[in-house]
């Protein structure tokens, strides 16, 4: 077998390093996904608490006492129809939403 010369031991030198580089660079690569999947995951979870935990504790929290305590929610609610895009929004959450006698 032919020497090598020394152009060509340095070429396998960095022929090497470059693989090296491209093992670790892959290694990076996949703990950034794996990251950036379940920083996703988190900040859809946390949108999801923030918009939806102040619905969650009218509906079993406060609305019971409104029914327990004899206040008629109609006249509450006849309250907030004063208010901008909510009678759309409760219209479209009462069509959705089962009835107690179900």
């Amino acid at each position: 077998m032919q020497d090598l010369t020394p152009e060509h031991g340095d070429m396998k030198a960095l022929i090497l390093e470059n693989q090296r580089l491209l093992g670790e660079n892959n290694k990076l690569l996949k703990k950034l996904y794996r990251n950036a999947v379940i920083t996703f995951w988190i900040r859809l979870l946390w949108i999801g608490i923030v918009i939806g935990l102040p619905f969650l504790i009218y509906f079993y929290l406060v609305e019971p006492y409104f029914e327990a305590f004899g206040s008629s929610f109609s006249t509450f609610q006849s309250g907030l129809q004063e208010i901008p895009g909510w009678k759309q929004f409760y219209e479209s959450v009462q069509d959705r939403a089962p009835s107690n006698g179900e």
